[in-house]
């Protein structure tokens, strides 16, 4: 028995054991019978404990398994977030290494810390290295998004000029 699961069978034991000897004064009880009972206390306390170990050992593991879940699952970014990185990423591609000023206002604009900016920007550099066919395609929609956005700051006719490269660049399927 575990140090609390030993003292109470014990308790328990010489709590029944006085019982029997005040029964034994109206009725004789055999020492083999008192043995029997002791024994029988004894197995109880035992599959108890057992019992109580599994359903222990139960509980940590589902408690373990849902913090471990909870610690694992993904959490993506809000589009505002993402949009403000790419832009950064984007506009300063020849050299994506963002101070810690303007981290901490990338943080500040898209609602996250200044470590997970950290993090996405390491992680972006790594992926556009690796595909930068495929995020060519992305860095041009953001480039043009950038044009049609100082286009439509200089002059205030330009904004068909920012509409035609917004769809030239998103659409390009469309003939404008």
């Amino acid at each position: 028995f575990g140090v609390g699961g030993g003292q109470a069978c014990s308790e328990f034991t010489a709590h029944v054991l006085n019982l029997l000897r005040e029964q034994s004064r109206t009725r004789p009880i055999a020492a083999s019978e008192i043995e029997r009972m002791v024994s029988v206390i004894h197995g109880k306390f035992g599959s108890i404990q057992v019992q109580l170990k599994q359903s222990t050992c139960e509980a940590v593991m589902i408690l373990r398994s849902r913090f471990l879940d909870a610690r694992r699952k993904r959490r993506n970014f809000s589009k505002q977030a993402t949009e403000v990185l790419n832009e950064y990423f984007y506009s300063h591609l020849s050299n994506p290494y963002p101070s810690e000023e303007a981290k901490e206002e990338l943080a500040k604009k898209g609602g996250i810390t200044v470590s997970q900016v950290s993090n996405w920007f390491g992680n972006k550099r790594i992926r556009y290295k690796k595909n930068m066919g495929k995020f060519q395609e992305e860095a041009n929609i953001y480039a043009a998004k950038s044009a049609a956005d100082a286009a439509a700051a200089s002059s205030p006719n330009s904004g068909d000029f920012a509409l035609f490269l917004f769809i030239s660049v998103y659409f390009p399927f469309i003939s404008v």
